[in-house]
């Protein structure tokens, strides 16, 4: 798994100090866009790795990331933040208890959901659903497996019951 994080993106002169450590310019840098050399007067600084301005750019929608400040990297790609947030998620905060959700923390992602670890349980007995754990969902909520027969003795299946299996589908999220 790659985690998602943010990256600042730095403007600095090309002549300053060198990926090796050398001052001076004595070290001519490689853009990790283009693999071409940098001798434009300035550079971006992202991801540990050096680029020529026009060539750092949302592996989405192209745009480039010069003037944002910042980027996000997932899944080997860049990203704005639009981007990432639509890849990703539904704006950092979790669908059971609506508080945020750092960059670093694990989530469950289900249906275009986001839930915290701590979160993702059963509506019905509270028992956090783990990987391989089988649940559905019932009008919205999740119903483990145990569950379900009680919640739904009596009634008509709903047409928006659905039932899963809880796979590894941990990711990071971006607040």
């Amino acid at each position: 798994m790659v985690n998602g994080t943010m990256q600042t993106v730095r403007s600095c002169p090309s002549n300053g100090e060198g990926q090796d450590g050398s001052v001076f310019g004595t070290t001519v840098k490689s853009c990790a866009g283009c693999g071409g050399r940098i001798m434009e007067r300035y550079l971006l600084h992202a991801m540990e790795r050096y680029w020529h301005t026009g060539c750092l750019k949302c592996s989405c929608c192209q745009t480039k990331l010069e003037h944002l400040g910042s980027c996000f990297t997932r899944a080997g790609m860049i990203l704005c933040k639009n981007d990432y947030i639509r890849l990703f998620g539904s704006g950092g905060s979790c669908s059971a208890c609506g508080q945020n959700i750092p960059a670093s923390e694990l989530v469950m992602k289900v249906q275009g959901n986001v839930y915290h670890l701590k979160c993702f349980t059963c509506v019905t007995c509270h028992a956090q659903l783990a990987t391989g754990d089988r649940y559905s969902i019932v009008n919205g909520s999740l119903v483990c497996e145990q569950d379900y027969p009680k919640i739904m003795k009596g009634h008509t299946p709903s047409p928006s019951r659905s039932s899963h299996k809880v796979m590894s589908i941990l990711s990071n999220m971006v607040a």
